[in-house]
């Protein structure tokens, strides 16, 4: 199996080729998500479990370690772009870490736009899954764009 690691801020994605990598993007490569130099364990249900059957992903801590539950169906149902952007999503709820969504929802677009999986196209399109001139979405976007910004705003590293 071949594997690439893609190191970015404090995030660290595998991405895979072959069974062993957790999620499957829509395009069908896979990555799993790694926070402070752990594997998130990752569990797929069939979404009966009435911790999960109203949610599409659950980042909790089971037997002292982080561990992102799936609802297959749930997940399975979501168009594309959607799709994608939850691994991102429920993996910044472990990673910054953090319970409050819409926190969860900008560091998971900060770290898709930083692992390449964004860009303006695909953003667009994501946009339009959602209410337009929807506050939590609105917000969710300036967030990203914000923290983009400054980061732009840097002076370069000087080298050695």
């Amino acid at each position: 199996m071949t594997r690439r690691w893609l190191y970015f801020g404090t995030i660290m994605l595998e991405f895979a080729c072959g069974p062993a990598a957790a999620f499957t993007f829509a395009d069908g490569t896979t990555a799993e998500c790694v926070a402070r130099g752990e594997v998130v364990a990752e569990v797929f249900t069939n979404g009966d479990d009435p911790a999960i059957r109203n949610r599409t992903g659950l980042a909790s801590r089971v037997d002292g370690r982080w561990q992102i539950t799936w609802n297959g169906p749930r997940l399975k149902s979501l168009p594309a772009e959607v799709h994608d952007f939850i691994f991102f999503h429920e993996c910044a709820h472990v990673r910054v870490p953090t319970e409050v969504e819409l926190e969860a929802n900008c560091a998971g677009l900060i770290d898709m736009r930083a692992a390449g999986r964004a860009g303006a196209d695909f953003e667009t399109r994501l946009r339009a899954k959602f209410p337009r001139r929807d506050p939590y979405w609105d917000d969710t976007f300036r967030c990203a764009d914000v923290y983009a910004e400054r980061d732009r705003a840097k002076p370069p590293a000087v080298p050695n």
